[in-house]
């Protein structure tokens, strides 16, 4: 299994998002990870959001950086789909000798 990972940090400054690295202090904002995943000869993508700051701006920051993220092309070959849509966990337990 192969992994190629790319994470971005997206803070709304003076109100509006934008992307860059993440600065010290505890800024509010979000990290937004998508992952390339290599295993049997499939390729696989994971995305993960994950906003911080108090708690009454969680929300905005999530919002704020899904609308930036789903806004844009994805790399060549993702595809996110609902029906594709689980956790890391249920993922590795569905691949071929899961459990043994």
């Amino acid at each position: 299994m192969r992994k190629r990972r790319q994470i971005c940090w997206f803070a709304r400054p003076g109100g509006s998002a934008r992307a860059h690295l993440p600065e010290l202090g505890g800024q509010p904002g979000c990290a937004v990870e998508l992952t390339e995943v290599r295993a049997s000869g499939e390729v696989w993508w994971t995305l993960g959001f994950e906003a911080t700051g108090p708690a009454s701006l969680l929300r905005r920051e999530l919002e704020a950086a899904a609308a930036l993220v789903f806004g844009q092309a994805l790399p060549d070959g993702a595809e996110l789909r609902m029906n594709d849509s689980m956790s890391y966990a249920q993922w590795l337990q569905q691949r071929p000798g899961a459990g043994k």
